[in-house]
């Protein structure tokens, strides 16, 4: 089955500057040097998921498209790698863009509150590769060299602050818009880029990436797959041998740890070399930016070298299995 040759994480990365993750999971600001520019931490699915929007903040990311101030759309810093989460504690943890934060929180189906700075959370004990062929997302420390990017962070500060309201909006053939508002009606405009059903699903590769040309389809089909669990490992089978491993997510990044195969049977040499190929990259723990298309069944997975290249990626297909 081929994958939907739609825009992924491409197109939408041109708002990739304050996402918008509201899920169970706590977030956890990046160790020093880390890349992705905010929070990390590997969701959990222990305790009841908060409210929103009839559920539709509850266990999601969610990047913003466009951003409006006093109804003038703002420019996006193609350096920014911003998101916010809800935990289960009554914060919200995220990234302006580069720089994290930790925020009283609350929720509710039409608003969301965020409300004072409060301690921020240990940081995890996993950070991604460093890139080696490109700068990677931005880190809290180029804001001060960067002057858009600062000004940009300042207005998502203001933005995101108070009660703010929640509508939505679902427009054909575009993913589901929601829109976060503030008492003086800026406007930050977000699409779902993980929904709530994201652990129960089993994602099949299909086929390597490079920018926007795609390789040909693996050999194994539905044989080559990854299983992503609330707990922060991944099981799964690459073709021919059963495949395990450790992730971390960080805001709309993804990065791998300790992927190993857990099997020794013997397929096809096609077969083989793919598995070879796709473990080999799994280990090198490259920083993912991945979107988990709602409604589609299908995901990228893009290394984030700088904006606007998204290198070598996976393109998958989903099947709900669990």
């Amino acid at each position: 089955m081929p994958i939907p040759r739609r825009v992924p994480l491409r197109a939408l990365a041109a708002g990739v500057t304050a996402l918008l993750a509201l899920s169970a999971c706590d977030g956890a600001p990046a160790a020093p040097g880390a890349q992705g520019g905010g929070a990390s931490a590997s969701p959990s699915s222990a305790g009841p998921r908060p409210a929103g929007a009839g559920g539709l903040l509850s266990g999601g990311v969610w990047a913003i498209r466009k951003f409006e101030v006093g109804g003038r759309a703002e420019d996006l810093p193609s350096e920014a790698r911003g998101w916010i989460a809800l935990g289960n504690d009554g914060t919200a943890s995220g990234s302006y863009g580069c720089t994290p934060f930790r925020r009283k929180a609350e929720v509710t189906a039409t608003h969301l509150t965020l409300g004072e700075e409060v301690a921020p959370l240990p940081a995890p004990s996993h950070s991604p590769a460093p890139p080696t062929d490109g700068p990677g997302p931005c880190r809290p420390d180029d804001v001060a060299g960067a002057p858009a990017l600062a000004d940009f962070e300042k207005k998502v500060r203001a933005a995101f602050d108070g009660e703010l309201s929640l509508t939505t909006k679902q427009t054909d053939g575009y993913p589901l818009e929601l829109h976060v508002k503030n008492g003086q009606g800026d406007d930050i405009q977000l699409a779902q880029a993980r929904g709530d059903d994201f652990f129960g699903i089993r994602w099949q590769l299909v086929d390597t990436t490079f920018h926007d040309e795609h390789g040909p389809e693996f050999t194994a089909g539905d044989e080559m797959f990854l299983d992503f669990h609330d707990d922060g490992s991944v099981s799964g089978k690459l073709g021919c041998n059963d495949l395990t491993a450790k992730v971390t997510f960080a805001g709309t990044h993804l990065y791998f740890d300790d992927a190993a195969l857990t099997t020794r049977r013997t397929c096809s040499s096609k077969v083989m070399k793919e598995e070879a190929s796709v473990l080999a990259t799994l280990k090198k723990s490259l920083n993912y930016a991945y979107w988990a298309e709602p409604g589609t069944l299908s995901m990228s997975l893009d290394e984030d070298l700088a904006f606007p290249a998204r290198e070598h990626g996976f393109d998958l297909i989903g099947k709900r299995h669990r």
